[in-house]
């Protein structure tokens, strides 16, 4: 019997038969959503700054609806929006760092005061002994919840930061690009399903939006009311704790019960039985208030999740995000379980397929591109492993592609001027090499040796800040520290591994010398062993791919170098220290879109503010506001469209990705990457068989609203393509 023939009748079961039919897919399915959660455990940051930014981007998009119709533009009405947003986050971020953390230990120490006092009542009240012992263990346990829940909002808020920076800047261009990206990504499916995810992600939307929406309210109204009765029965600490309820309001279930489980330790702690006695009365009318007159008015427009599926994905999302994760936990649930349904139905196939009885259409679809999915996540891992595993023979070809891409126009206008290609290429090359050894000697001069001062100073302007602001900034001074330790390890890092760069570095030089000269003969040798339309369309892929990294680097060079260099001449005009060692680290920081100039110009503030009069402080602020915002929202966008061909919020998304996979190289490199693929992924996929119709293009429309179509979806098109 070969493998294609089916088995004798009676030989397996038919229930046995159907079980493995439905187990495959199952497990395939179940497969695919590890894998995700695994990719998505590594970039956790980049995961949870995008779901904050979508929730956000959600509950701001009827303003940016009403902006536009009133006559606004997408960038005006996304930039008003955009404000009043970060505005608010901003706000109660500042709250926390300002209002809660440094009341921590206070608050503590009360809500352990409170227990004392707790346990003396009910010692006093002589219970049986094992109802004694259920009352102490559900003591024990309140107090762990409290304390726990409040460690865990001071170990998010760093964490929480990293978000915040992220999820800012990505929440502008969802704001003006979301529903263009929407029906960009979904344009290849027929009509009725267009309309079908559509009207579901419209739905889904809108549900979030008001989930966020009454939950914000209804925290609000939790947070004042606690605040008056607080102050009403002399509650010490009362702004804090106010903040904390707010905070905690946003956890399903768990969350107003500890809040107040704290505020009435903290109450029984600070002041009396009675006190504490009339804050819980007062508390559980307010809940009765809420649960009859108020959250009633809410919930017609806001998600229904049930219960069980709120308990199981609130452990999960403390997990992977701790707080963060509890907050964002519910709405990702719920959007995940609109598009599954929305999901359910595309995959379901025009004609009905051949399948058991027990195994749906749409399950078996699912479990087909799932195992699939899994396959093709392998195969790409295996290739990152040997990569990675092989860096000396990786990276200098990596090196010399991007250089080769850099310096091949200099070498077209030297042979157009009558010099032969191997001259060209070696004039070209020993300009690159002179110009590459120069700034490694000039960084190992002035970074490495400068690294532990350029540190030091950077923390005593961290601490400058702080002492100013009364100390309530220890956190972010914390946050300079550890940030400037871990920057003097990687530049002590690099200069350990000198040997290796060196190599790396020749080997590149060579690499970058024969690939000018010769290699269209070697990509020409390449492609004669391949069909004469594959060999076509790669050559035309890589030709595109080519241009993108040359593209990118003198756009991205030029950018570094006139920050860097504008910066180092107002530093050195206002007699700052270090100059040289900050222009190399402004040079190199440049090379990482968006986030690396905002660090390496917050470092020379950080020195301004340490050594500097109030004037230096006053030009280094004003300068470094004007600076990253004209390079972030003008410069960089349009040098990453024109040469990369990549949207901004990718770019922004990609960057501390690249940096969770790959850490300072992934950082550099991932831009360059994602615009190779971008250029050549279309090409790809028609190499692999895919027809016209399956490779996803410019949409003949475009929406004013998810549901709306119009013409600006070809914009992100040409944008992200």
């Amino acid at each position: 019997m070969t493998a294609t023939q089916e088995p004798p009748a009676g030989l397996v079961p038919v229930w046995l038969e159907n079980l493995a039919a439905l187990g495959w897919r199952v497990l395939a399915i179940a497969g695919f959503v590890i894998v995700l959660g695994y990719m998505a455990s590594l970039i956790w940051n980049v995961v949870a700054a995008i779901a904050l930014a979508g929730i956000v981007a959600v509950v701001m998009a009827p303003l940016v609806l009403r902006l536009r119709d009133r006559g606004r533009s997408r960038t005006a009405a996304a930039g008003i929006a955009w404000v009043v947003a970060i505005g608010a986050v901003v706000g109660l971020f500042a709250l926390l760092v300002l209002a809660l953390l440094p009341y921590i230990s206070d608050l503590l120490g009360h809500v352990r005061a409170g227990q004392t006092d707790l346990d003396t009542l009910v010692n006093d009240l002589a219970l049986p002994a094992w109802l004694n012992d259920l009352v102490q263990q559900a003591i024990a346990a309140a107090d762990d919840m409290g304390s726990s829940a409040i460690e865990n909002i001071v170990g998010s808020v760093a964490n929480l930061a990293g978000i915040l920076i992220i999820g800012t800047f990505l929440l502008f261009f969802f704001l003006r690009d979301g529903d263009k990206a929407w029906l960009w990504l979904f344009q290849s499916l027929d009509e009725s399903k267009r309309e079908l995810i559509t009207s579901t992600g419209d739905d889904a939307l809108a549900r979030v939006g008001g989930y966020v929406r009454g939950i914000s309210i209804t925290s609000a109204i939790a947070a004042a009311t606690s605040f008056a009765f607080m102050l009403l029965l002399g509650t010490p600490l009362a702004l804090p704790l106010a903040i904390l309820t707010f905070v905690l309001g946003f956890v399903p279930y768990f969350g107003g019960v500890i809040a107040a489980l704290v505020v009435i330790l903290v109450t029984l702690g600070a002041v009396d039985a009675t006190a504490a006695a009339i804050m819980a009365v007062l508390i559980a009318a307010r809940w009765l208030v809420l649960r009859t007159l108020v959250e009633p008015r809410l919930r017609a427009e806001t998600l229904t999740v049930h219960p069980v599926i709120i308990l199981i994905v609130l452990p999960i999302g403390l997990h992977l995000g701790g707080l963060v994760g509890l907050i964002l936990a519910v709405p990702i649930a719920a959007l995940s379980l609109s598009a599954g349904q929305a999901a359910a139905a595309i995959l379901a196939p025009q004609s009905p397929a051949d399948l058991p009885e027990i195994v749906p259409a749409w399950l078996d679809r699912a479990a087909q591109w799932s195992w699939r999915a899994i396959v093709a996540f392998v195969f790409v891992a295996m290739l990152g492993f040997i990569l990675i595993s092989l860096p000396l023979v990786v990276l200098p070809v990596i090196l010399a592609l991007i250089l080769a891409a850099t310096v091949i126009p200099l070498v077209h206008l030297l042979i157009a001027r009558g010099q032969s290609r191997g001259v060209a290429s070696a004039v070209a090359v020993g300009g690159s090499t002179i110009a590459i050894v120069g700034v490694l000697a000039l960084s190992l001069v002035s970074v490495v040796n400068h690294a532990g001062e350029i540190g030091d100073t950077a923390v005593d302007g961290a601490q400058a800040i702080d002492e100013a602001a009364g100390g309530h900034l220890g956190i972010g001074s914390d946050a300079v520290r550890a940030g400037a330790d871990a920057g003097v390890s990687a530049i002590g890092g690099l200069s350990s591994e000198l040997v290796g760069l060196t190599v790396a570095v020749i080997l590149a030089v060579l690499l970058t010398f024969y690939f000018l000269r010769d290699g269209a003969g070697l990509w020409g040798t390449l492609m004669s062993h391949l069909p004469d339309d594959v060999a076509q369309e790669l050559s035309a892929a890589g030709g595109r791919a080519f241009g993108v990294l040359g593209g990118y680097m003198i756009g991205t060079g030029a950018i570094s170098f006139v920050g860097a260099a504008s910066q180092a001449v107002i530093m050195w005009v206002l007699g700052l220290p270090l100059v040289m060692p900050i222009f190399v680290l402004s040079l190199f920081g440049g090379f990482i879109p968006y986030i690396g100039s905002l660090l390496t110009t917050g470092l020379a503030l950080l020195i301004a503010i340490s050594v500097g009069t109030p004037l230096d402080i006053l030009i280094m602020l004003i300068w470094t506001g004007v600076f990253n915002i004209v390079q972030g929202n003008i410069v960089a966008p349009m040098v990453y469209s024109r040469t990369t061909a990549i949207h901004p919020a990718i770019v922004l998304a990609a960057i501390p990705a690249g940096s969770a996979v790959a850490g300072i190289l992934g950082m550099f490199l991932v831009v360059p990457v994602l615009g190779v693929v971008a250029t050549t992924w279309r090409s790809v996929l028609r190499i692999m068989g895919a027809t016209e119709d399956e490779i996803p293009g410019p949409p003949q429309t475009t929406p004013a609203s998810l549901s709306d179509e119009g013409a600006a979806a070809g914009d992100l098109a040409s944008e992200t393509t």
